[in-house]
């Protein structure tokens, strides 16, 4: 009988061992599906790899292939370049990724001269159509597009009919203050990607690139890896 109980405990004390064994396995495949978490504050660099936020909503993850990448949000901005309502992050000189949601935002800023101090108001219902009628911007026409298997659709964005001198518009306002631009250097047009429902919510994705041809393959790579993830 003695014996028996023994050999009885030791099973159930093997089974629970090797159920925590394979709970830390599955976690450990999750984590890295997920990769490293995103840095809390700037960073000069990111090495190459999978990444997850810890702060933007809805959260996520992507891969960044080769070097030059850093963590660094747009001037005027406070603390670290992601926020609940932002994500910034950039390969240095050539491409600069940035995420959106918009119901955190501040709002957007009025239709008026780039160069007024004006407050911004709620984000409207019908962002690409904002865009399409926005007096300083010109789009292309908006094409269908995929992230992280949600559907929204894209298009190209220039900045026209500015002073001399100018090459900014005022376009988000973000919640630690400042705005996320659109800005227009020699013809050279900025991509956003409207999603309309990731998890419940609206994202517009934005990437900017200084030699199109050569580095919009660049920034879609990094598109095609993000993953909507749990939080």
């Amino acid at each position: 009988m003695e014996h028996s109980l023994r050999f009885g405990v030791l099973v159930v004390l093997i089974a629970l061992a090797l159920s925590a064994c394979g709970g830390g396995a599955a976690g450990g495949e999750q984590q890295q599906l997920k990769g490293r978490p995103l840095p809390k504050y700037e960073q000069a660099s990111l090495p190459e790899g999978r990444y997850h936020t810890t702060e933007f909503d809805p959260s996520l993850s992507f891969r960044i292939n080769g070097d030059d990448w850093r963590f660094e949000g747009p001037s005027g901005t406070l603390g670290d370049p992601e926020h609940p309502d932002y994500l910034f992050f950039q390969r240095v000189s050539v491409v600069e990724i940035s995420f959106f949601n918009v119901q955190k935002l501040k709002g957007v800023y009025k239709l008026g001269g780039p160069k007024e101090e004006i407050e911004p108001v709620p984000a409207p219902d019908e962002l690409v159509g904002w865009f399409q009628h926005h007096p300083y911007l010109k789009t292309s026409e908006p094409e269908p597009a995929t992230v992280g298997g949600v559907k929204g659709v894209q298009f190209d964005v220039d900045v026209v009919n500015l002073q001399k001198g100018t090459h900014c518009v005022n376009i988000f306002a973000l919640s630690t203050g400042g705005p996320s631009e659109a800005c227009g250097f020699g013809n050279q047009p900025e991509r956003y990607i409207v999603l309309e429902d990731v998890k419940g919510v609206p994202v517009v994705i934005r990437y900017g690139v200084e030699n199109s041809d050569k580095f919009v393959p660049v920034a879609e790579k990094v598109l095609e890896s993000v993953e909507w993830t749990d939080d």
